[in-house]
């Protein structure tokens, strides 16, 4: 029966976990938090895993590790230094290390876990209800084993990509954080709904459905500019309604997010890697 140790788990590593269980509930499951009282949240978010905070007891994140096949690392950049420096002497040397954190490179865990393989991956929220996207990048000295068990439980999760640890930032600017742009577009058109005088209830509930569609028809037929261009009748309304955005320089807007959230992932890999480094 395959182990996970949760450390740290926070909104996209509870997301995570979530996915696996709904999978594979027989999958057992340690989780770590920092405080009693996010311990008592988690509880109730993952009910069939074993949920300890270090409030409660400083070597929750130790005694969760300990024999465990995955150890998933879900704390935030800049206290990875500490939290891997406080498991590494515990570790079993089968463990391998499933890192979740932006901008930590797989060189830079390897100096603070020598002894273990490191995987890095990059999941998205959705994860949590089974429709997420999880880049997977494994350092060479992952098993092909345990590359496959890994993507198998995170199958679970959503859509598993395999890249290099090198497009990860790529992956971070239109997926990890992509997800994000979406619900900002989503915004905006209830804000629009409800300046031509619809209900914001109403306008939120259109629009939630509308991108429920469009994701759907997008799924089965995943091309789509020919979607886009299906529903764009010559003079029709669509076709107005597109060209401002098209005006307004959408593709320029998509592709400067993109990059500015690929950036702030590789300065971060800077900036966490000379604090592991000293």
């Amino acid at each position: 029966m395959t182990t996970i140790a949760s450390i740290g788990t926070g909104n996209m590593g509870t997301a995570l976990i979530q996915g696996i269980l709904t999978a594979d509930a027989s999958i057992t499951v340690r989780a770590t938090t920092n405080s009693t009282a996010s311990a008592q949240r988690l509880r109730t978010d993952l009910p069939t895993a074993t949920v300890t905070s270090l409030e409660d007891d400083a070597e929750a994140n130790r005694k969760a590790a300990t024999g465990a096949d995955f150890v998933f690392l879900g704390v935030k950049p800049w206290m990875m230094a500490e939290t891997l420096r406080g498991l590494a002497d515990d570790l079993d040397q089968d463990s391998v290390l499933v890192s979740m954190a932006a901008g930590v490179a797989a060189a830079d865990l390897a100096k603070l876990a020598p002894e273990n393989p490191i995987v890095r991956i990059m999941p998205n929220t959705p994860s949590a209800i089974g429709h997420g996207v999880i880049a997977l990048a494994p350092t060479a000295e992952v098993t092909a084993a345990s590359v496959d068990t890994l993507k198998s439980l995170l199958s679970g999760a959503g859509l598993v990509v395999d890249l290099d640890e090198s497009q990860i930032p790529a992956m971070t600017g239109i997926s990890g954080s992509g997800v994000a742009y979406f619900f900002l577009l989503a915004e905006a058109m209830i804000a629009a709904g409800v300046k031509q005088g619809l209900s914001e209830d109403v306008a939120r509930q259109m629009v939630v459905a509308t991108a429920d569609g469009a994701g759907r028809l997008l799924t089965e037929k995943p091309d789509p500019a020919a979607q886009r261009q299906a529903v764009s009748s010559k003079g029709g309304t669509t076709l107005a309604g597109l060209q401002q955005f098209l005006d307004s320089g959408i593709f320029d807007i998509a592709e400067a997010a993109a990059l500015a959230a690929a950036d702030r992932s590789l300065e971060m890999e800077r900036e966490n890697s000379e604090v592991i480094n000293g």
